[in-house]
Protein backbone atom coordinates (compact mmCIF):
# COMPACT_ATOMS: atom_id res chain seq x y z
CA UNK A 1 0.00 0.00 0.00
CA UNK A 2 1.01 3.36 -1.09
CA UNK A 3 1.65 6.05 1.31
CA UNK A 4 -1.57 8.15 0.13
CA UNK A 5 -3.81 4.52 0.94
CA UNK A 6 -2.17 4.21 4.33
CA UNK A 7 -2.84 7.58 5.20
CA UNK A 8 -6.26 7.52 3.53
CA UNK A 9 -7.66 4.65 5.81
CA UNK A 10 -7.14 7.63 9.16
CA UNK A 11 -8.75 10.04 7.79
CA UNK A 12 -12.02 7.50 7.05
CA UNK A 13 -12.08 6.38 10.71
CA UNK A 14 -10.38 8.96 12.58
CA UNK A 15 -11.26 7.80 15.88
CA UNK A 16 -10.63 3.85 15.16
CA UNK A 17 -7.02 3.11 14.34
CA UNK A 18 -6.56 -0.51 12.54
CA UNK A 19 -4.56 -3.30 14.51
CA UNK A 20 -2.08 -2.35 11.99
CA UNK A 21 -1.24 1.02 13.27
CA UNK A 22 2.15 0.37 14.54
CA UNK A 23 3.02 -1.23 10.85
CA UNK A 24 1.55 1.85 9.16
CA UNK A 25 3.41 4.52 11.08
CA UNK A 26 6.65 2.85 10.59
CA UNK A 27 6.04 3.03 7.00
CA UNK A 28 4.68 6.42 7.00
CA UNK A 29 7.50 7.70 9.32
CA UNK A 30 9.87 6.91 6.46
CA UNK A 31 8.25 8.62 3.65
CA UNK A 32 6.70 11.63 5.20
CA UNK A 33 8.67 15.07 5.85
CA UNK A 34 10.16 15.22 9.45
CA UNK A 35 8.20 18.11 9.81
CA UNK A 36 4.74 16.26 9.08
CA UNK A 37 5.72 13.85 11.63
CA UNK A 38 6.99 16.50 13.97
CA UNK A 39 3.37 18.02 13.67
CA UNK A 40 1.80 14.45 14.36
CA UNK A 41 3.82 13.87 17.48
CA UNK A 42 2.73 17.56 18.61
CA UNK A 43 -0.81 17.19 18.30
CA UNK A 44 -0.30 13.57 20.09
CA UNK A 45 0.76 15.84 22.87
CA UNK A 46 -1.86 18.06 22.71
CA UNK A 47 -4.59 15.41 22.70
CA UNK A 48 -6.99 14.47 25.36
CA UNK A 49 -6.91 11.07 24.72
CA UNK A 50 -3.69 10.56 25.32
CA UNK A 51 -1.56 11.09 28.64
CA UNK A 52 0.03 14.60 30.03
CA UNK A 53 2.87 15.89 27.65
CA UNK A 54 5.06 15.25 30.99
CA UNK A 55 4.16 11.39 31.00
CA UNK A 56 4.31 10.56 27.19
CA UNK A 57 7.86 12.73 27.56
CA UNK A 58 8.81 10.09 30.57
CA UNK A 59 7.94 7.19 28.20
CA UNK A 60 10.13 8.13 25.68
CA UNK A 61 13.07 8.65 28.45
CA UNK A 62 12.33 5.13 29.99
CA UNK A 63 12.55 3.69 26.60
CA UNK A 64 15.51 5.70 25.22
CA UNK A 65 19.38 4.53 24.83
CA UNK A 66 21.62 6.78 26.34
CA UNK A 67 22.07 8.74 24.08
CA UNK A 68 18.57 9.63 23.02
CA UNK A 69 18.23 10.21 27.32
CA UNK A 70 20.76 12.84 26.78
CA UNK A 71 19.39 14.42 23.72
CA UNK A 72 16.37 14.63 25.00
CA UNK A 73 17.12 16.08 28.60
CA UNK A 74 19.30 18.60 26.54
CA UNK A 75 16.28 19.92 24.66
CA UNK A 76 14.32 19.94 27.63
CA UNK A 77 17.05 21.96 29.78
CA UNK A 78 17.29 24.47 27.37
CA UNK A 79 13.77 25.58 27.41
CA UNK A 80 14.16 25.93 31.10
CA UNK A 81 14.65 29.68 32.45
CA UNK A 82 17.90 30.62 34.54
CA UNK A 83 16.73 29.35 37.51
CA UNK A 84 15.70 25.96 36.74
CA UNK A 85 17.12 24.17 39.89
CA UNK A 86 14.35 25.84 41.64
CA UNK A 87 12.16 23.28 39.86
CA UNK A 88 14.05 20.44 39.79
CA UNK A 89 16.02 20.51 43.35
CA UNK A 90 17.30 17.34 44.74
CA UNK A 91 17.34 14.25 42.90
CA UNK A 92 19.97 12.97 40.38
CA UNK A 93 18.61 15.58 37.72
CA UNK A 94 18.67 18.82 40.43
CA UNK A 95 21.83 17.49 41.94
CA UNK A 96 23.79 16.95 37.87
CA UNK A 97 22.56 20.71 37.25
CA UNK A 98 23.56 22.53 40.78
CA UNK A 99 27.23 21.26 39.73
CA UNK A 100 26.88 22.42 36.89
CA UNK A 101 26.59 25.63 38.50
CA UNK A 102 24.74 28.92 36.93
CA UNK A 103 26.90 29.19 33.91
CA UNK A 104 25.61 28.13 30.94
CA UNK A 105 23.38 25.58 29.67
CA UNK A 106 24.77 21.63 30.46
CA UNK A 107 25.45 19.23 27.78
CA UNK A 108 24.65 16.19 29.17
CA UNK A 109 26.61 13.05 28.03
CA UNK A 110 24.61 9.70 27.30
CA UNK A 111 26.78 8.29 30.86
CA UNK A 112 25.59 11.18 32.92
CA UNK A 113 21.91 10.68 31.76
CA UNK A 114 22.04 6.89 33.07
CA UNK A 115 21.27 7.40 37.16
CA UNK A 116 18.48 9.99 35.82
CA UNK A 117 15.07 8.73 36.59
CA UNK A 118 12.10 8.58 34.51
CA UNK A 119 9.86 10.73 37.14
CA UNK A 120 12.53 12.94 37.12
CA UNK A 121 12.44 13.98 34.16
CA UNK A 122 8.46 14.30 33.80
CA UNK A 123 9.32 17.35 36.32
CA UNK A 124 11.51 18.93 34.10
CA UNK A 125 8.88 18.35 31.23
CA UNK A 126 6.28 19.78 33.15
CA UNK A 127 8.07 22.99 34.33
CA UNK A 128 9.62 23.16 30.91
CA UNK A 129 6.12 23.59 29.53
CA UNK A 130 5.28 25.97 31.63
CA UNK A 131 7.97 28.10 31.09
CA UNK A 132 7.86 27.68 27.42
CA UNK A 133 4.85 26.14 25.58
CA UNK A 134 7.36 25.81 22.73
CA UNK A 135 9.05 22.91 24.18
CA UNK A 136 6.33 20.27 22.50
CA UNK A 137 7.58 21.62 19.09
CA UNK A 138 11.28 21.26 20.00
CA UNK A 139 10.59 18.01 21.79
CA UNK A 140 8.48 16.68 18.81
CA UNK A 141 10.89 17.81 16.38
CA UNK A 142 13.61 16.02 18.15
CA UNK A 143 11.27 12.62 17.84
CA UNK A 144 10.67 13.35 14.62
CA UNK A 145 14.77 12.21 14.04
CA UNK A 146 13.91 9.24 15.87
CA UNK A 147 10.39 7.96 14.92
CA UNK A 148 11.38 4.37 16.06
CA UNK A 149 10.74 5.60 19.59
CA UNK A 150 7.85 7.38 18.73
CA UNK A 151 5.87 3.73 18.70
CA UNK A 152 6.64 3.28 22.12
CA UNK A 153 3.66 5.74 22.79
CA UNK A 154 1.30 3.21 21.77
CA UNK A 155 -1.77 2.56 19.15
CA UNK A 156 -3.72 5.77 20.61
CA UNK A 157 -1.00 7.99 20.02
CA UNK A 158 -0.06 6.46 16.91
CA UNK A 159 -3.40 6.34 15.58
CA UNK A 160 -3.79 10.25 16.73
CA UNK A 161 -0.42 11.18 14.87
CA UNK A 162 -1.66 9.01 11.79
CA UNK A 163 -5.18 10.21 11.72
CA UNK A 164 -3.35 14.24 11.82
CA UNK A 165 -1.21 13.69 9.46
CA UNK A 166 -4.03 12.35 6.91
CA UNK A 167 -6.05 16.14 7.72
CA UNK A 168 -3.25 17.98 6.84
CA UNK A 169 -2.97 15.63 3.50
CA UNK A 170 -6.37 16.80 2.85
CA UNK A 171 -8.07 12.90 2.03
Amino acid sequence: MGLMDVLGQYSRQPYQPPPHVVEDFDQVSREVAPEDLEDGIVDAFNAEETPPFEEMVGQFYERSDDDTRAGLLDELLRSLPGGLAGGLAGGALGNMLQRFGQGGQPRLSPREVRDIPAHEVQVAAREAAKANPNILQRVGRYYARHPQMVQVLGQAALGIIMRNMARRRRF
